[in-house]
């Protein structure tokens, strides 16, 4: 089932944004494929896919089997417009995946070796919605275990309204230690704004999400940029950005075994959370 999303009338600036938004392919896709790695073969589930971005990047890359998920109508039509087209063999389907049942749906439940996520968990609007996206992810998982690999807001981006506004957006926040503080998003791109809610998480509220879904091992990954990216935009772009990343990546991995319904400790990791 899905439900009226705030992406629903940003599709056009949201497809194309990888190629108006410098830090979207340079940093973004450059560090979040590296994380993915070798796809070759596997069977992969894009959460949160809206229009198709990365389910067609990740079929391209060799995967076997790509799906992508999104609660957003407009965002699942558009993408299979153009799969229709394109023919790459993408397909895609409508569903909320917060609600921890969108892992049970058919074609879903066991299938996949790498599910991802790029900024997803930030639209988690409660602790349950949070664990719902996780939850979904280990049960799209096989039984044999697998990977979810995901882009989510820094907890500690830098809440200067200058600091990312050269890369096109800016990032505001109530100044609360709460998890779960909302905070807002405008990004630039081209002639379009896109003006987003988002909500924050600490790293122990995304590891204590994982925890409970049944992952066992988590890691933090800070983004990089592309050799591309530093030579065309020099390293003094990127220097605010590399200092406070607005993303970093969560590579959770998950072993064989029955999935956890019971919220346990803190993956033990250590998160790699810049401060500014």
């Amino acid at each position: 089932m899905t439900m009226d999303s705030q992406f629903d009338t940003a599709v056009a600036a949201y497809e194309s944004s990888m190629e108006v938004m410098p830090f979207r392919e340079h940093v973004e896709a450059y560090s979040f494929l590296n994380a993915v790695g070798d796809i070759c073969g596997r069977d992969v589930l894009d959460l949160g896919c809206g229009s198709g971005l990365y389910a067609r990047q990740l079929r391209r890359a060799g995967a076997a089997r790509a799906v992508g998920m999104d609660e957003s109508a407009p965002m699942v039509e558009h993408a299979q417009r153009r799969e229709e087209h394109e023919g790459l063999g993408v397909e895609y389907v409508a569903a909320n995946a917060a609600d921890p049942t969108a892992g049970d749906l058919p074609g879903i439940t066991g299938s996949f070796d790498v599910v991802t996520a790029v900024y997803v968990l930030p639209y988690a609007s409660s602790p349950e919605a949070l664990e719902g996206f996780c939850a979904t992810a280990r049960r799209a998982l096989r039984a044999t275990g697998g990977r979810f690999v995901a882009a989510v807001l820094n907890p500690e981006f830098s809440t200067d309204p200058e600091w990312y506004r050269g890369y096109g957006m800016l990032l505001s926040s109530q100044q609360s230690p709460a998890e779960g503080t909302p905070g807002h998003l405008r990004a630039w791109v081209g002639p379009e704004v896109l003006d987003l809610d988002f909500f924050r998480w600490s790293a122990a509220a995304h590891e204590r999400a994982l925890t409970a879904a049944g992952f066992d091992r988590v890691s933090w990954i800070r983004p990089t940029v592309s050799e591309e990216g530093r030579a065309r935009y020099g390293e003094a772009f990127w220097a605010n950005y590399l200092d406070c990343p607005h993303a970093l990546i969560i590579d959770a991995q998950a072993g064989p075994g029955a999935v956890s319904d019971t919220p346990a400790g803190p993956a033990g990791s250590t998160p790699a959370t810049p401060t500014k």
